[in-house]
C-alpha cells in the first residue's frame, strides 16, 4: 500500500537534476574540489540541502582512494581547552563531509622513536586517516613530528610550536597576548608581579613567559625569581602557587597565571588566606575557558577562539588534500581578545 511506502532516498543524480548540473559537478562540489564556479557550487549545495542528500562515504572513499576520516590525537580526556577545540573540529568535519576519529594516546612523549613509529603505524592501519590533527603537548614534540613525517601523513598542529616542519600550524599570538596582559597590570600601577608557569613540555609556557618578561623589561621592572612559580595548567598547581606566593614576606600585588584553571586556583588560595581579589591581589589568566565566568569574581583573561582553532585546523588540512603543491600559507594566526572582568584593580598603597 502506498501509505506504508518509505520515503525515497535521494541519489546524486537527483541532486544533479535539481541543480541543473552534471553528476561530475556534484561530485566535485561534494569533494570540496577547487575551480568550481561559485554559482554552480551554491546550486549544488542548495539542492543537497533541499533533498537532504547524504553522500555515500564508502563510495567517495573508493573513488578518491580516501577514507574521509581525520584522526585527532589527544593526551587527556578531561581538558576543557582540548574539548572545545575538539568540538570545533567535529563541526568542521561534519560540514565538509568528513568524520573525526579520536585517538587517546597517553605518554607518547615518553616513547622512543621506533616505539612512536609502531604506535602510529598501528593507528594508521586501524583508522586509515587522511590526516592527523595534533594539540599540545604532542603538537610541539619533535620526535612525534619526525615519526609522522617519515610515515608521510598530512598533519595540522594547533600551536604555538617550534618545529622544523612544513605542516600546517594554526595558533594565536601568545607572545603578544602575554604582553597585553602584563601591560594591563603595569598600567594599573602594579610593579611586583608574579608569574605562574605551565607545563614545561608545552611551548605555550615559554612563549607566554617571554611576553611577560618583555613587558616587564620594557617598563624597567625587575622580575623577582622568587615570584616565578612552577605550574601544571591545572587548578591544584595554581592554588599551590598562590599559597606559596602569599606566604612570602613581601608578596606580589598581582599575578599572571599561564591559564585560567591556575588563575582560579590562585583566587581560591587568596580567598582562603583572607586576601580579597582584586583589592588585595589582582589576578589574570589565559584562554577564557569556561571557568573564567563561573568563578567569583569573574576572571580578566585573554580569549582564545578555541572552537575556531579546531574548525580552521580541519578546514586548512582538508584544503591541503586538494592541493598537491604546498603553498607558503602554512601558518594561520587567529585573533585573540583581551577580556576585562573583575579580578584586576589599581594598586592601592596602604
Amino acid at each position: 500500500m502506498a501509505g506504508n511506502s518509505e520515503p525515497k532516498t535521494a541519489k546524486m543524480k537527483d541532486v544533479a537534476d535539481l541543480a541543473g548540473v552534471s553528476i561530475k559537478t556534484v561530485s566535485r562540489v561534494l569533494n570540496n574540489e577547487p575551480h568550481v564556479q561559485d554559482k554552480l557550487r551554491n546550486k549544488v549545495k542548495d539542492a543537497v540541502a533541499k533533498l537532504e542528500y547524504i553522500p555515500s562515504q564508502s563510495a567517495r572513499s573508493l573513488r578518491g582512494n580516501r577514507s574521509y576520516t581525520i584522526t585527532l590525537l589527544c593526551h587527556a580526556a578531561d581538558s576543557s581547552y582540548s574539548n572545545t577545540i575538539q568540538f570545533g573540529a567535529v563541526v568542521a568535519c561534519q560540514r565538509l563531509g568528513y568524520q573525526l576519529s579520536i585517538s587517546l594516546q597517553e605518554g607518547l612523549d615518553q616513547l622512543s622513536f621506533d616505539q612512536l613509529k609502531a604506535v602510529f603505524e598501528k593507528l594508521i592501519h586501524q583508522h586509515r586517516p587522511d590526516g592527523i590533527m595534533l594539540m599540545a603537548p604532542y603538537a610541539g614534540n619533535k620526535m612525534i613530528a619526525f615519526a609522522l613525517q617519515e610515515l608521510g601523513i598530512d598533519v595540522v598542529r594547533i600551536g604555538p610550536v617550534d618545529l622544523p616542519t612544513e605542516d600546517i600550524l594554526v595558533e594565536i599570538d601568545d607572545y603578544g597576548a602575554a604582553i597585553e596582559l602584563t601591560q594591563h597590570l603595569i598600567d594599573l600601577g602594579h610593579r611586583r608581579i608574579a608569574f605562574v608557569r605551565g607545563l614545561e613540555n608545552q611551548r605555550a609556557t615559554d612563549v607566554r613567559f617571554a611576553g611577560f618578561s618583555m613587558a616587564m623589561n620594557a617598563a624597567g621592572l625587575t622580575i623577582d625569581d622568587r615570584l616565578v612559580m612552577p605550574g601544571s595548567f591545572d587548578f591544584s598547581s595554581g592554588m599551590d602557587a598562590g599559597q606559596k606566593l602569599l606566604s612570602l614576606e613581601d608578596p606580589p600585588s598581582a599575578v599572571f597565571a599561564s591559564n585560567d584553571d591556575m588563575a582560579a586556583g590562585l583566587v581560591t588560595a587568596a580567598t582562603m588566606a583572607g586576601v580579597p581579589v582584586p583589592e588585595g591581589l589582582s589576578v589574570v589568566g589565559f584562554d577564557d575557558s569556561a571557568v573564567a565566568t563561573r568563578m567569583r569574581p569573574e576572571l580578566t583573561t585573554i580569549h582564545q577562539p578555541l572552537r575556531e582553532l579546531g574548525e580552521v585546523a580541519i578546514e586548512k588540512l582538508i584544503e591541503s588534500f586538494q592541493n598537491e603543491r604546498k603553498t607558503s600559507a602554512r601558518r594561520i594566526v587567529l585573533d585573540h581578545n583581551f577580556i576585562l572582568r573583575n579580578t584586576t584593580a589599581p594598586l592601592t598603597i596602604s
